[in-house]
């Protein structure tokens, strides 16, 4: 199954309209859209706390390694692949019921959910991506090594990755990715330019963990 396209139709008589208006959305169905690792990480949540879960991507491939890093996440108890504190964005268009039974559905799944603005990149990745960017652009000027960045900010900062390594995680192919977005829509932004070292990376399919190497090796 690579793709599920459902149909959802709700009907309901004008005299019941108003109160069921105002009551919250029970989830208990869901369907992920998207098999990487959050996907993956979201889906295996959900299911663990007795939700019935639907997971969608391009091909059987890409499900596939999505099962099999559930089925290794689920062995490895102690590792986490979905944040403790899930972002609910309400948007213009999103009522307050559908924005409180989101919060209620994260809640549901024993997370702490919090709440932005439609805005890029939201709360973390808004934080995250230009710290990430800056550890690089040190690297590049040749003020400090990757190893050194890394270990400064692990034993000085108290983070679990250096920022080199937390790229090669996430995927350098994603972080240029975004990184391309924020600039084409704020070109002037200094947070958002890009960077040589990361555009030649990608270029040369180095995307990190993924595919062996990215700014380490890992073959």
């Amino acid at each position: 199954m690579a793709f599920v396209t459902r149909q959802f139709v709700r009907a309901m008589s004008s005299s019941s309209a108003a109160s069921a208006a105002a009551k919250k959305i029970m989830v208990k169905h869901v369907t992920v859209i998207g098999g990487g690792l959050m996907g993956a990480g979201i889906a295996q949540v959900a299911a663990a706390t007795g939700h019935t879960v639907v997971l969608v991507d391009q091909t059987e491939d890409i499900l596939a390694k999505s099962r099999k890093g559930i089925e290794e996440s689920l062995r490895r108890v102690a590792k986490k692949k979905f944040a403790e504190n899930p972002k609910v964005i309400k948007t213009p268009m999103t009522s307050q019921k559908t924005f409180e039974s989101l919060i209620d559905f994260s809640r549901s799944l024993g997370k702490h959910p919090v709440s932005c603005k439609d805005t890029p990149g939201f709360i973390v990745n808004r934080l995250l991506v230009p710290y990430l960017l800056e550890a690089v652009r040190l690297y590049e000027r040749g003020d400090a090594s990757k190893e050194d960045i890394d270990t400064a900010m692990k034993l000085g900062a108290g983070y679990p990755m250096g920022p080199f390594e937390l790229l090669d995680y996430v995927g350098l192919d994603t972080t240029k990715f975004i990184l391309d977005g924020w600039h084409e829509m704020d070109a002037k932004n200094p947070l958002f330019q890009p960077s040589s070292s990361l555009d030649k990376l990608v270029a040369e399919n180095k995307f990190g963990k993924k595919t062996g190497e990215g700014y380490y090796k890992y073959k």
